[in-house]
């Protein structure tokens, strides 16, 4: 190679690589108006792409017809350039499958990846046109184009070009396009639809065992391991029934411990008697803290209050668990959650099913399973859904469901479809041996299951009156959150949920996390689901500090387009957002926990800081309030873990299902944990800390956060008040620091800002002031519908700077929906701000017949 040649080469790998537009609607860059000789570039790290198939390669079936292949292999393996006349063959991508090609509407959005930096244009070219296709981001050396076409289109194909060479891409790559084999597509008819109440809306995720004690004579007298285990109970319930009279049982014996509830409020890391004797092992595991339905309901106002505008509950069927989401009955409620002794009152519900509610009556009894009549003692027949019955327990639910709905709530339940307990009814009975997958898993696709658990989700669907009534006050539950399901059986959770949307229109369904969300929607299983890819990057983004568990703003940001872009506009409104769950740890703690793969190595036992968080860091609640305001700030559904409004903190199951710390079960007991973990910290922490170097353990107390509680309120009711813009509003990404273009004009006004400041103090003070330069890093987004623009502001860093801020509107003003004493005048298409260390600026305008500056730019 020429000195030339490699001074061109070097030359080109430190300044020429791709521009990060921030006037681009979606973060597009605009791929007809780049000229490779005067871009300025940015670096992205390579990371590795999570839930993601290997990239295949594709084979040139041209190979002899040009030559070029050979200089492809060579060449691109040095460098990529755009105009250079080298495509990296091997590098483009595209599949049939829902990765590639997602149904938007009308219309279909159909995705290629290229080689980062490598393609000039790129067009699909489809049965009865073309269209040229945009870029939406890049990271990891891959860049993504994106188009959309008409959804009736047959086939298609790609055309590729860069300065002079073009290729033609279907299922082969040829140099010409009658030589391509097209890709085809046909519209999914398994998409269902969403309810309009759903997109958009906030929900509240209930673990019910830790959410409140709300009724004591349910209170469970043994736990999973059976009775056996445990001496039989003593003392009586209020009606006067001995607890050892609620069920017919063996018990182990005076040599065995009692079981116990574990306190409310005592310190989670204490052990009660049986915990210390029998079971150690697992005994955070097979606890119980008694909440049940009745303190849902006696609850539902402060839910209502919140902002929250539908509950999922935590599997409510009967299983000997705390959990309950290894089911024993799917058509029947807990008594644990329920009654335990009935009482035999209808609870104000219109009730036309069989009811068994007899007052003293002992439903633990009542739900044994006899295997040689296949029936329990209510005489069901598992089989036959006419012989079911409504328990008194199953009632509660309807209640609560009913109350939920006076108040303006709507109720999903969670149900692990396919997942059962050792103790269920098919479980050890010759007669239902083909029920079975695998161990516990039930076979889906033998249609005695699957019957089954269409006919229980019915019942709670239509409830005890056994009809669907379309006003608020219908005691059937209003969606199913499928959890837990072997993908074996996904093509006839299908099926279910067909059948089940026939008997409530607006049911809504969604599933538990998935590797390929957008494929489950495709074929029916459900209406959308949680996509924990976002909380995933949002960590990367706003908490980690180690390179290699972070990324920059313009990763962060394309990483968000591009989830955006993976499903269409109303199936992302619907796309629930968690940040925290019953099988994470607690958001607030991730604060103190950085540099980990969301829910990875976050067990007490792998050095997780247990710690309340704002005692071991003073910016904990700040930074907590920033990943929350992102969450809430985004068109989609997001979704809250109990708790996380009051600032529970603790690892990942089971510390993550902590007693709810309400104020009238105050005081709560300090909590501890190993001193191991905080070495470098013991001389250092706040005093209400106390160190026991003796025992080897800290102690702290525990309390709710006010401030943290009061941001959710805040973010919740600017939902509320804009709901139709994250209901059916649009998201792109308007600036970010990290990108080159943008960093140089910000850090020409913060200096320029410096030096005013500098000059001011000499000026009126006569003394010599330098400021420090702060560290700078934010982004801003956009939520747009029609003439509303909603934008937000991240400050991630930990200083306080100036920002003139590019707003897509000409004229008028923004103002801060978190502080409406802040209102901003648009000037030259920017308002001037400042951001306090980790703030989000909520920037609000409706300003009508306003051009759209960054479309504008862009056309």
């Amino acid at each position: 190679m020429s000195f030339k040649l490699k001074m061109k080469v070097l030359l080109f790998l430190v300044s020429s690589v791709v521009s990060f537009s921030a006037q681009n609607e979606n973060f597009q860059m605009n791929i007809k108006n780049n000229d490779v000789n005067n871009r300025e570039g940015y670096l992205i790290s390579a990371v590795k792409r999570k839930n993601k198939n290997k990239q295949e390669n594709i084979e040139n079936s041209e190979n002899n017809e040009t030559g070029q292949n050979e200089e492809n292999s060579t060449e691109s393996l040095k460098y990529s350039q755009r105009n250079d006349g080298v495509i990296d063959l091997n590098s483009l991508v595209h599949k049939e499958d829902s990765e590639f090609r997602v149904l938007n509407g009308n219309n279909v959005k159909i995705m290629l990846r290229t080689k980062n930096n490598d393609v000039y244009s790129a067009e699909v070219v489809y049965s009865g046109g073309k269209k040229m296709m945009r870029g939406i981001g890049n990271y990891g050396g891959n860049e993504i184009f994106m188009a959309e076409i008409p959804s009736n289109v047959s086939s298609y194909y790609f055309v590729l070009t860069d300065d002079k060479t073009k290729y033609y891409m279907g299922r082969n790559i040829a140099k010409n396009p009658a030589n391509v084999e097209k890709f085809e597509y046909s519209r999914s008819t398994k998409l269902t639809t969403i309810p309009e109440w759903a997109r958009g809306s906030v929900g509240y995720q209930i673990y019910i065992d830790s959410f409140r004690n709300g009724d004591v004579d349910n209170d469970a007298i043994f736990n999973e391991f059976g009775t056996d285990d445990f001496s039989e109970p003593t003392g009586e319930i209020r009606s006067g029934t001995s607890k050892k009279d609620l069920v017919l049982a063996y018990w182990g014996g005076n040599e065995k411990p009692q079981f116990s509830l574990n306190e409310w409020n005592s310190n989670y890391e204490e052990k009660n008697e049986w915990e210390e004797n029998t079971l150690n092992d697992v005994q955070n595991y097979t606890r119980y803290y008694g909440g049940d339905l009745q303190g849902i309901i006696d609850k539902l106002d402060y839910i209502k209050n919140l902002g929250v505008e539908y509950i999922i509950l935590s599997s409510p069927f009967y299983s000997l668990s705390n959990h309950k989401y290894d089911t024993i009955y799917f058509n029947h409620v807990d008594p644990y959650f329920g009654y335990i002794e009935q009482t035999g009152t209808s609870k104000g519900l219109d009730i036309k099913a069989k009811v068994h509610n007899n007052n003293g009556d002992k439903e633990l009894n009542l739900l044994i399973f006899n295997p040689e009549t296949d029936k329990n003692l209510l005489d069901e027949d598992l089989l036959n859904v006419k012989s079911w019955i409504w328990t008194d327990s199953d009632l509660q639910l309807a209640s609560l469901v009913k109350q939920a709905h006076q108040k303006g709530l709507k109720v999903v339940l969670e149900v692990a479809p396919d997942t059962t307990s050792s103790r269920f009814f098919a479980r050890n009975n010759k007669e239902f041996s083909n029920w079975y997958l695998k161990d516990t898993v039930l076979d889906l696709k033998n249609p005695q299951v699957r019957n089954y658990i269409e006919n229980a989700m019915k019942k709670w669907i239509l409830g005890p009156d056994e009809t669907f009534k379309k006003d608020v006050y219908d005691d059937g539950i209003d969606g199913i959150r499928y959890v837990y399901y072997d993908n074996e059986n996904k093509e006839y959770l299908a099926q279910i949920t067909e059948n089940l949307k026939k008997y409530k229109p607006d049911l809504l369904i969604t599933g538990e996390v998935s590797n390929s969300i957008t494929k489950d929607v495709e074929d029916g299983i459900y209406d959308s689901g949680a996509d924990y890819n976002i909380v995933n990057n949002i960590i990367k983004y706003t908490v980690n500090t180690n390179p290699n568990y972070r990324i920059n703003g313009v990763e962060f940001a394309t990483k968000l387009n591009e989830i955006y872009n993976r499903y269409s506009s109303n199936r992302f409104n619907m796309t629930q957002v968690f940040i925290g769950s019953l099988d994470t740890d607690r958001i607030f703690s991730g604060m103190i926990n950085p540099n980990r793969v969301y829910d990875r190595n976050n067990q007490s036992d792998q050095g997780y800081l247990n710690i309340r968080p704002d005692l071991y860091d003073g910016t904990a609640v700040s930074k907590l309030k920033r990943v929350v305001a992102i969450q809430m700030m985004l068109p989609a559904t997001p979704v809250i873990y109990y708790g996380d409004e009051k600032g529970m903190w603790g690892a990942d199951s089971p510390r993550n299902r902590k007693p709810m710390l309400w104020e009238d079960y105050a005081p709560y007991d300090p909590e501890t944990d190993n001193i191991s973990k905080y070495k470098d910290r013991l001389r250092s922490f706040p005093s209400v800390v106390e160190v026991n170097e003796v025992q080897k353990w800290i102690s702290y107390p525990v309390n709710s956060n006010a401030d943290i509680e009061n941001h959710y309120k805040a973010l919740l009711k600017v939902r509320k008040e804009h709901k139709n813009l994250f209901k059916n509003g649009k998201l792109r990404i308007l600036e970010v620091y990290s990108d080159p273009k943008t960093q140089g004009r910000i850090d020409s006004e913060i200096s320029a800002y410096l030096a005013d400041q500098n000059r001011r103090a000499k000026l009126y003070q006569g003394r010599d002031f330098t400021p420090a330069r702060p560290n700078t890093d934010f982004i801003s987004y956009e939520i747009s519908a029609g003439n509303e623009s909603m934008i937000i502001v991240v400050n991630n860093g930990a200083d306080e700077y100036p920002l003139s801020l590019q707003v897509p509107k000409l004229f008028g003003f923004y103002r801060n929906q978190l502080n409406l004493k802040e209102n901003y005048a648009i000037s030259d298409k920017k308002i001037q701000i400042n951001v306090k260390p980790y703030e989000v600026k909520v920037l609000y305008s409706n300003a009508k017949n306003m051009f759209d500056s960054f479309r504008q730019n862009k056309d």
